[in-house]
């Protein structure tokens, strides 16, 4: 005998009988109405099911939300339509409670009908701008790959989206950050301007992190000029007194100043100073800065102390120890500021052949909690700070100290997976191999032999170091 077809509605009927509930009982336990339920019951043909009302049942019957969502996924279909006032929400529940395999199914289907983009992009967009950032992906990378016209904005808003889920700040590999501008960079100036904005800070952001100095500046020029024009709009408004304002997710002025900044710092990693401290002037004073609101005005003055830091930096780049004393003080009411600060310091007694046995000693309280730091960002400072500090003790005469410097930075190219510095290290370590104690030549050693290790045919290709 063939067995019978198991349906969401042969399930509720089942659980109806096993719990001794009629429909006049169920109802009142469930809070539904009993035509209602009736209709959806015995109904010729049985009215549709509502997420709301199904969610009702399950609660009814005590079990856990989601029980019938597998059978609920042909509720949302019919023989020649999607019906969108089911299907949303349901796709929206599903990921809020991690039932990616009712996803699956649904977004498998639904791409034999008519206009499905137009669905799957509304649940990415209500998932996204009710927090959701990571369950609205899979919905976002559905439009790009399914998307027909390649300039339409809501390809664009897609692509703007995924890019924007970028976590630059934490452990995030700098082929996934690289591949994340790639995808994204075509698309920017297709996007409504409040998500420009925002685009281009990323990517100015996401390139300086990659140490792409030349993009880096590329994005601050457009996302200067793009607030430039908007805040020039801005006070038209305001001068006729129209209803409309600009809406962004921060103030204009914070744009307007990180595309100073950004330009700033992309042209002194270059190395180009003089132009760097005419950007920094542009951030410096921002109080000219008309239709400011309270966050605008924080952001001004923020802008003017980071500019302050910076035009240290750049005056101790360029030799000039007059102001070493005073950036020093600076650093010691802003102790975010040390590690970078400090990198600046030894970099610049480097290249000056000035002494900064006082900077390390009045530091090395400070320098001693860097080795706490997990965030890549971090802990690619600290690997600068004692590339420095080790030519500096090299350069001084005081090799063993320098080689102990050397064996940390070691220890963080592997944490960072960086291959290059990972070279440059080992190159100083042998430039100085004739003053090492038998001590750090084995450490050395064993260090090497780590490094190999993760290089071995067993590891994954996608996680070997792969340098040695």
């Amino acid at each position: 005998m063939e067995a019978k077809l198991t349906t969401i509605r042969s399930e509720i009927e089942k659980h109806l009988s096993r719990s001794g509930y009629n429909l006049a009982s169920f109802a009142k336990v469930s809070g539904l109405n009993r035509g209602s339920l009736s209709a959806i019951l015995h109904g010729n043909p049985p009215k549709p099911i509502s997420l709301g009302q199904l969610d009702a049942m399950t609660r009814a019957f005590g079990f856990p939300e989601g029980w019938l969502y597998p059978l609920y996924v042909e509720e949302c279909f019919g023989e020649d339509r999607v019906s969108r006032r089911r299907v949303e929400p349901f796709l929206v529940r599903c990921a809020e409670i991690g039932k990616q395999k009712c996803i699956d199914e649904v977004l498998s289907r639904i791409m034999e009908y008519p206009r499905p983009l137009e669905i799957i992009y509304t649940v990415a967009e209500r998932l996204f701008c009710s927090g959701r950032i990571q369950e609205s992906l899979t919905f976002y990378r559905r439009v790009v790959q399914y998307e027909p016209d390649s300039y339409s904005e809501r390809m664009a808003i897609s692509q703007f989206r995924i890019f924007m889920s970028l976590q630059t700040t934490h452990e995030m590999e700098p082929e996934q950050k690289l591949r994340g501008v790639i995808s994204f960079e075509p698309y920017r100036g297709l996007l409504p301007e409040d998500m420009q904005l925002d685009g281009l800070l990323k990517l100015a952001r996401v390139s300086s992190d990659l140490q792409h100095w030349r993009d880096a500046a590329k994005f601050a020029d457009e996302l200067r000029a793009l607030a430039g024009g908007i805040y020039r709009e801005e006070l038209r408004r305001s001068s006729v007194k129209r209803p409309e304002a600009f809406a962004a997710e921060r103030p204009l002025v914070m744009y307007y100043g990180q595309s100073y900044l950004l330009k700033a710092t992309a042209l002194m990693m270059q190395g180009d100073y003089e132009q760097a401290k005419q950007y920094t002037a542009g951030y410096a004073d921002l109080g000219w800065f008309e239709l400011l609101d309270e966050d605008g005005r924080r952001a001004v003055e923020d802008f003017r102390q980071l500019a302050a830091g910076s035009s240290f930096k750049l005056e101790i780049l360029m030799g000039n120890t007059a102001v070493l004393p005073s950036y020093i003080s600076f650093l010691a009411d802003h102790p975010g500021e040390i590690l970078p600060g400090m990198v600046i310091i030894m970099e610049s007694a480097n290249r000056f052949g000035f002494c900064a046995d006082a900077v390390m000693a009045r530091f090395s309280r400070e320098m001693l909690r860097f080795e706490q730091f997990q965030d890549r960002v971090n802990v690619d400072r600290l690997y600068r700070l004692y590339y420095q500090i080790a030519i500096y003790h090299i350069g001084q005469g005081r090799h063993a100290r320098g080689i102990d410097y050397i064996m940390h930075c070691l220890r963080l190219t592997v944490r960072l997976n960086s291959g290059q510095d990972f070279i440059n290290c080992v190159t100083l370590f042998e430039q100085s191999r004739d003053y090492s104690t038998e001590d750090q030549q084995k450490a050395y050693r064993e260090l090497l032999k780590e490094v190999r290790a993760l290089d071995e045919p067993a590891v994954p290709a996608h996680s070997r170091f792969g340098i040695v």
